[in-house]
């Protein structure tokens, strides 16, 4: 008998791509704002700034935008089912 919860995620459009990318910066700035833990490589805020346009310098203000980034563009709260 073959179980669903194995089979693996397969996001392959542009749009999923996209909705993935967001959804983990969001889940690395909230770690980071969370635990005070910092990516090593290269900075979150940056990278949001880039990206997406992100006018905040903070962890935590650059979280707050991102999160409303999300709603404005998806339609609910980040974590939202």
């Amino acid at each position: 008998m073959e179980t669903t919860q194995n089979k693996p995620i397969v996001i392959d459009t542009p749009a999923g791509i996209e909705h993935w990318r967001v959804a983990s910066a969001i889940s690395m700035l909230s770690l980071e704002v969370k635990t005070g833990m910092k990516a090593t490589r290269y900075s979150l805020v940056k990278a949001c700034e880039m990206n997406w346009g992100c006018p905040k310098k903070t962890k935590a203000g650059a979280l707050k935008w991102m999160q409303a980034f999300y709603e404005e563009t998806y339609g609910r709260p980040y974590g939202a089912a």
